[in-house]
């Protein structure tokens, strides 16, 4: 494989950890909650809150755009050298994918807006604008867990839209955010602030948007 020669070695290499019971239940639970598998679910709940052909539409518009392309491309990167893993382990590698999402983000929203599509599917793809840009930005000089941010941009989405009947999936926080740093793939900091700047984006987007 081919890696990023300014990135120092320890930081190319993927932390392995012990085929233990508690590392494979890290394992499941955030490959469970990985960023793309949250973000359908938040498609899913933002496109079922109208109900209409049209919100279901606009849902597959803005899934191929937010979460698909950038999956495809991340796995593109994985099969042809330029990433470690589809985690993205190594902060200098996240530069593109991040940038990609940024690009699709900003071209989803843009349409959204101008076509005056269902407000929560605009609310969905301005709070991933958003989120995004700011992983990107804190990226160039230290690693947030996207895993954590998305998980706290669901939760804080379930409840602008579900209301209190929704706050046991807080539960989910520290659940995803011990699975990462458990199988060392970020520190008990990054997960925290991943949490809080998820819950910020969601939250500044709908009360702008609602």
């Amino acid at each position: 494989m081919e890696f990023n020669p300014t990135t120092h070695a320890c930081e190319q290499i993927v932390p392995i950890v012990p085929q233990r019971w508690d590392y494979r239940l890290a394992e499941y639970i955030s490959r469970m909650f990985s960023p793309p598998l949250v973000a359908t679910a938040a498609l899913f709940l933002a496109t079922l809150v109208n109900s209409s052909r049209a919100a279901i539409g606009w849902g597959i518009i803005t899934f191929l755009f937010i979460i698909f392309a950038p999956a495809a491309y991340l796995i593109y990167l994985h099969r042809s050298g330029q990433i470690t893993d589809l985690d993205v382990y190594v902060r200098q590698q996240r530069v593109r994918p991040y940038l990609l999402s940024i690009g699709c983000c900003l071209v989803t929203f843009g349409l959204l807006w101008h076509a005056h599509a269902p407000a929560s599917l605009q609310i969905i793809a301005a709070a991933a604008l958003l989120e995004t840009s700011g992983l990107f930005l804190v990226n160039l000089k230290w690693k947030i867990s996207a895993h954590a941010a998305a998980i706290a941009g669901f939760s804080s989405l379930g409840y602008w839209v579900g209301g209190i009947s929704t706050l046991p999936m807080l539960i989910l926080l520290p659940l995803v955010a011990w699975s990462r740093v458990h199988l060392k793939r970020h520190t008990f900091s990054q997960t925290i602030v991943g949490i809080l700047w998820g819950m910020i984006s969601f939250t500044l987007v709908f009360w702008l948007l609602q």
